[in-house]
């Protein structure tokens, strides 16, 4: 019986020994995998500060274009509104104040799209607003438009229309590359 005692303790020392290399035998093994998880984690987190960087330095070369195209859009309108202003100084040399529209022809061009005559009240809508029926309105009693007028709405217009121009031409530069349209191919069809 002494030797069974003997041979458990021998047994339990074996049996550790061989669970301690099972297990070193286990990390050892997965080492190269754990390694290559890493590694390709360090390559993934590369990949995404370089597309990080990549995009922040897209946006500040956007930031820039726009505060470039900003600064000569404002640049622009200063010089239309000087422009602007210096041909309204030359108009009042240059006309006489000579009648060139009265109410009835006021009130049709109030009623226009897009245009508002100042002074003028809103134009009725319907078939009230020509005809006899506009020569006899009661609002158009006194209203003219003298060749001063015409000529400042005119100037007016037309700074309108190079400001909004080069606040539109600004959004184009700004977009360097609009989507291509995209269209089927030939001989595609839908269904």
């Amino acid at each position: 019986m002494s030797s069974s005692i003997l041979t458990l303790p021998k047994l339990v020392l074996v049996g550790v020994a061989l669970a301690a290399a099972g297990s070193a035998v286990w990390h050892t093994a997965q080492a190269p995998l754990l390694v290559k998880l890493a590694e390709a984690d360090r390559d993934r987190t590369r990949q995404l500060l370089r597309a990080s960087e990549d995009t922040i330095t897209r946006l500040q070369i956007a930031n820039a274009r726009g505060d470039e195209l900003t600064q000569t859009l404002l640049k622009r309108e200063d010089q239309i509104k000087k422009l602007s202003r210096e041909k309204h100084d030359a108009i009042a040399q240059a006309t006489t104040g000579r009648l060139c529209l009265d109410g009835p022809a006021l009130r049709l061009l109030n009623s226009a799209a897009g245009l508002r005559v100042a002074g003028m009240p809103s134009a009725p809508s319907g078939p009230v607003a020509t005809g006899a029926a506009a020569a006899t309105h009661p609002d158009d009693q006194g209203l003219i438009a003298t060749d001063a007028d015409i000529t400042g709405w005119s100037i007016d217009a037309g700074a309108q229309y190079e400001v909004c121009r080069g606040r539109l031409d600004a959004l184009i530069d700004w977009h360097p590359n609009p989507p291509a349209p995209t269209s089927p191919a030939i001989g595609d069809r839908t269904p």
